[in-house]
């Protein structure tokens, strides 16, 4: 329609029925996925993604599009099971997904455009986790720079900032009066003593490098967030340990095993 005579988008809403459902909410699921856009008369048209779309020849393609365009502008929740498989996504989507998919012709088969349909959907819900998680850590760090701020009464340097490679992300000073250098490794949770954290073996020799070294553990699972102040003697004793030519690379500590290094602080 929009092909032939391009509207306002008040127009549009007020078609009545388009099929079974309501203008109003096709129109503005257009604009959400992108499929429309409104012109320099300020008439709505389809943009460049709705016309590729309207041109697939197959009704299980369109589907298909739809529901990668829908993730990508809405990143709903049940998306982060692609990431297991699509078994998983079909457990725990809501029933109208899992209709779709069927629709789409996306539950039963293998052909390589379904599997490719589902490496799609598993990378971007693995982007959209890392996204989450990125600026979950950001948020740690912030409070980091503000808490430092706070306890020295000078400003902290916000090393992660511009480097992730210099093997702690904030750098502060003992105190007001001692300007020592002091590196701050932040870790950030929003599952409260549930959360964890992973310690890599470079992370661990780049640590015992530096005079002073500590880690903050970040629980934002409140509304009030909590801090625990490590050193490396509280991390070490939770450290595996090298047998024969086996050596740990990585691991994960659970936030629980220093539930009693936690307090409350506020920004205010």
């Amino acid at each position: 329609m929009l092909d032939q005579q391009p509207m306002p988008i008040t127009a549009a809403r007020a078609l009545g029925k388009l099929g079974v459902v309501c203008a109003k909410r096709v129109t503005d699921c257009s604009i959400l996925l992108g499929w429309t856009e409104v012109n320099s008369a300020g008439l709505l048209t389809p943009s460049l993604r709705g016309q590729a779309i309207n041109t697939m020849p197959r009704t299980e393609e369109r589907l298909r599009g739809a529901l990668v365009d829908m993730v990508s502008a809405v990143a709903p929740p049940w998306v982060q099971n692609a990431r297991f498989g699509r078994r998983r996504v079909l457990q725990y989507a809501p029933p109208e997904i899992v209709q779709i998919c069927r629709e789409a012709g996306l539950t039963d088969v293998s052909t390589p455009d379904v599997v490719a349909f589902w490496d799609t959907l598993a990378a971007q819900a693995r982007g959209l986790r890392s996204m989450r998680l990125n600026e979950t850590g950001r948020t740690g760090e912030r409070l980091t720079l503000h808490y430092e701020e706070m306890r020295t009464g000078r400003t902290p340097q916000w090393v992660a900032l511009d480097s992730n490679e210099d093997g702690y992300d904030v750098l502060s000073s003992l105190n007001a009066e001692d300007h020592t250098p002091v590196c701050i490794e932040v870790k950030t949770s929003q599952l409260g003593l549930s959360g964890s954290f992973y310690l890599t073996r470079h992370e661990w020799e780049a640590a015992k490098s530096f005079l002073h070294y500590h880690i903050h553990l970040w629980d934002l699972s409140n509304t009030v967030s909590c801090l625990a102040i490590l050193n490396l003697e509280d991390v070490a004793q939770h450290l595996p340990t090298d047998h024969g030519n086996g050596r740990w690379d990585v691991i994960c500590i659970p936030f629980h095993s220093f539930s009693d290094h936690f307090t409350s602080f506020s920004l205010n």
